[in-house]
């Protein structure tokens, strides 16, 4: 096929007020690949807003995290698609056939168990992949918890999309592999978009390098 050129798109700041560009950046080469989209949507939002601006029909992935609460200005967001109030963005994303992964990290439990005390193997992976941004990384492991769970096949082709703390700011083609197959099988193909900085401190929405609208993660689903 020889040499290709294309671009690249560098957002100045991290976070969810990149998600509709970074859609149509991630959908638009979607649809010229012809390959899946995979999602990391912790809430459903932004995976609820990637069937919206779908043009065609695209299989979609929505990969997320187990259900629990996270951290935000005005108190705890539930994540992991849950099905109570804010479930509703699970029910539509279950009635337009996405497929729906549920399941841990596999770069982070056993460290984050013991407060990164004793590091281990997947947890200096972790902090090393978070050189490139918070969305690379999970970008790289929403593909991995695909292919772990049977929604994707190894040597795939897909769109992966994720983000730092809420919302998409990074969009990789990717190859998809298994966990236990990450350094010999998976590749990372392109970049389609990503932030040129990166969020260093904790929590992420107080960083001078994030942007984006936490309010409506604080309304139920309609």
């Amino acid at each position: 096929m020889g040499d290709q050129i294309r671009e690249v798109t560098y957002f100045e700041y991290a976070g969810e007020a990149n998600t509709d560009r970074l859609l149509d950046l991630a959908i638009a080469r979607a649809g010229e690949m012809g390959c899946r989209l995979v999602i990391a949507s912790e809430t459903g939002r932004s995976a609820v807003r990637a069937l919206d601006r779908m043009k065609k029909s695209l299989p979609l992935v929505v990969v997320t995290h187990y259900p629990s609460r996270t951290w935000g200005p005005n108190g705890d967001i539930p994540i992991g698609l849950q099905r109570d109030e804010y479930g509703a963005y699970r029910r539509r994303l279950e009635e337009a056939g996405a497929t729906i992964v549920q399941g841990t990290r596999p770069f982070a439990p056993p460290s984050r168990a013991i407060q990164w005390d004793h590091p281990t193997p997947e947890g200096i992976i972790d902090k090393t992949l978070t050189l490139f941004g918070a969305g690379m990384k999970i970008a790289i492991e929403a593909v991995l918890m695909a292919t772990d769970a049977g929604a994707l096949v190894p040597g795939e082709e897909v769109v992966s999309c994720a983000g730092t703390f809420k919302g998409l700011d990074t969009a990789i083609v990717v190859r998809a592999a298994h966990t236990d197959a990450f350094f010999r099988e998976l590749d990372i193909l392109e970049i389609v978009a990503k932030p040129r900085t990166r969020v260093k401190t904790l929590p992420e929405y107080e960083s001078p390098v994030w942007r984006g609208d936490l309010s409506q993660y604080y309304r139920p689903t309609k």
